[in-house]
């Protein structure tokens, strides 16, 4: 198949991949969250993570893999005119997969010494990893997008490409204004995240299948 013969369509093929796989992981993520004991009762909060850290790390394994094909996704597009906003995508994407290693081995360590404080120092750092990885990727995409939008030979349709300007434009304020510590609920940030990923698998699919 000519997708495996060119770099830039395996890019697209990358992009595909990762960001359509992240809507699922996330939902699951969500649904192992949702059902935790309130956060005022810490120790059976505590437990019940403990509990269900074997799930959470396997969709973390899944999750990293995603994004690291998001990640090359975007390296595979810093020859065209908007290489500026996928190289943006790049490191956001870079800061966010630093955040795996840490969570999988240090929630895991924590609970084996019964360390509150080594949770409570994983946790931070995966939190700060985690909303400024997401505002530079989201803000990446978002540009990434606009500025193929405005290409003069689009790789995709255009209401794809302003779907996905628009949704990762909005998660890059809401993560920004989570990094800056406001009083936004991640619950409203999400939604924009999930239809971001679902519009940048969308442009990935037009780059990979594109004929010629």
């Amino acid at each position: 198949m000519k997708v495996f013969s060119d770099s830039t369509r395996l890019g697209g093929l990358f992009l595909l991949l990762g960001a359509a796989s992240m809507p699922f992981i996330i939902v699951e993520y969500v649904m192992v969250t949702s059902a935790a004991p309130p956060t005022g009762n810490r120790t059976e909060n505590l437990a019940y993570f403990e509990a269900n850290l074997p799930t959470l790390v396997r969709g973390w394994h899944f999750e990293v893999i995603a994004m690291a094909l998001v990640g090359a996704g975007a390296l595979s597009r810093l020859v065209g005119t908007a290489r500026a906003g996928w190289a943006l995508t790049a490191i956001g994407v870079a800061s966010v997969l630093a955040m795996y290693p840490l969570m999988i081995g240090g929630y895991a360590a924590a609970f084996e010494a019964d360390s509150l404080a080594g949770d409570k120092i994983v946790n931070a750092v995966a939190t700060e990893l985690f909303y400024a990885g997401n505002f530079l990727a989201s803000a990446g995409l978002g540009l990434a997008l606009f500025l193929e939008a405005k290409a003069s030979e689009r790789a995709a349709p255009g209401w794809v490409l302003w779907i996905g300007v628009i949704a990762n434009s909005l998660a890059a304020l809401g993560f920004l204004a989570l990094h800056a510590g406001f009083p936004v609920s991640l619950q409203m940030v999400g939604p924009f995240g999930l239809v971001g990923f679902v519009s940048t698998a969308a442009f990935g699919a037009f780059v990979a299948l594109k004929k010629t």
